[in-house]
């Protein structure tokens, strides 16, 4: 225990070093201190992959990213960022009120920015952090807020007490008229958009996949009053993004907008 935390006080990886024994025993006494540093540092030693689903407004900021930036707060998720030029193996962040015991890793987007999408904790205004680039302990580069701790360490944190950033609301007209839905599922799929526009004709307008798992259509309807549902690989979805009630027709619910 104490090697592991004289190691994250001096912002470095733990480590194991044997020496060689008197009488051959060289291996066991290795053998034994690697046992007992992976029981005392649990947690620590080894980064923990994000595994929860995000829900679609978060998945569309992270997905989008082309450039790292500062902290952002969507929903109940702190988005934190980060790019760099050179090869990195991995990057996490470790939160003081989780005694900094867990790394939290970094994903990867198409656009080759490394993102983490944390779920905020719901009895805290304040979120202290550093961040771990290849075993090195430091700040968040992308976050010009941090402060100096008693034990003279730096600290990056966020405010989190404004959680009420919007979802954005689909669908929506564009400025040059035409009307944008977007929808959400898994990636390689066929997605579908049909609705009174079409008369319902369940293969017309095929959504395109523009990032993974993020299906868009832009098409020229009228104004006034429409009724519409997704198709997804032949199974149908209300718009998960439209604020306003579902209704029912023929059987099944269906997404209304007037625009």
């Amino acid at each position: 225990m104490r090697l592991v935390s004289e190691a994250i006080l001096h912002n470095r990886e733990p480590h194991v070093s044997a020496r060689r024994a008197r009488g051959g025993c060289t291996c066991i006494t290795f053998m034994l201190a690697v046992a007992l540093l992976a029981g005392a540092g649990a947690g620590t030693a080894h980064p923990q992959q994000e595994s929860a689903p995000l829900d679609t407004a978060v998945h569309i900021e992270v997905e989008t990213l082309r450039e790292a930036s500062a902290p952002m707060v969507v929903g109940d998720h702190l988005i934190l960022s980060y790019d760099s030029e050179r090869p990195i193996r991995y990057v996490a962040a470790v939160f003081e009120h989780d005694d900094f015991a867990t790394r939290h890793l970094f994903k990867r987007n198409r656009h080759d920015v490394l993102f983490l999408a944390y779920r905020l904790p719901e009895d805290l205004d304040e979120i202290r952090y550093r961040v771990v680039i290849d075993g090195v302990w430091t700040t968040d580069p992308n976050n010009p807020d941090s402060r100096r701790l008693a034990t003279d360490t730096n600290i990056s944190y966020v405010d989190v007490t404004d959680r009420t950033r919007p979802t954005p609301e689909y669908p929506r007209r564009l400025d040059d008229g035409r009307v944008e839905f977007l929808f959400r599922d898994a990636p390689g799929r066929r997605v579908y958009v049909a609705g009174s526009f079409s008369n319902w004709d369940p293969y017309r307008h095929r959504m395109r996949e523009v990032e993974p798992g993020i299906y868009r259509a832009r098409l020229s309807i009228r104004e006034g009053e429409h009724f519409y549902h997704f198709v997804s690989d032949g199974r149908r979805h209300t718009d998960p993004l439209n604020p306003g009630p579902s209704y029912r027709r023929d059987g099944g619910e269906v997404s209304r907008f007037d625009g």
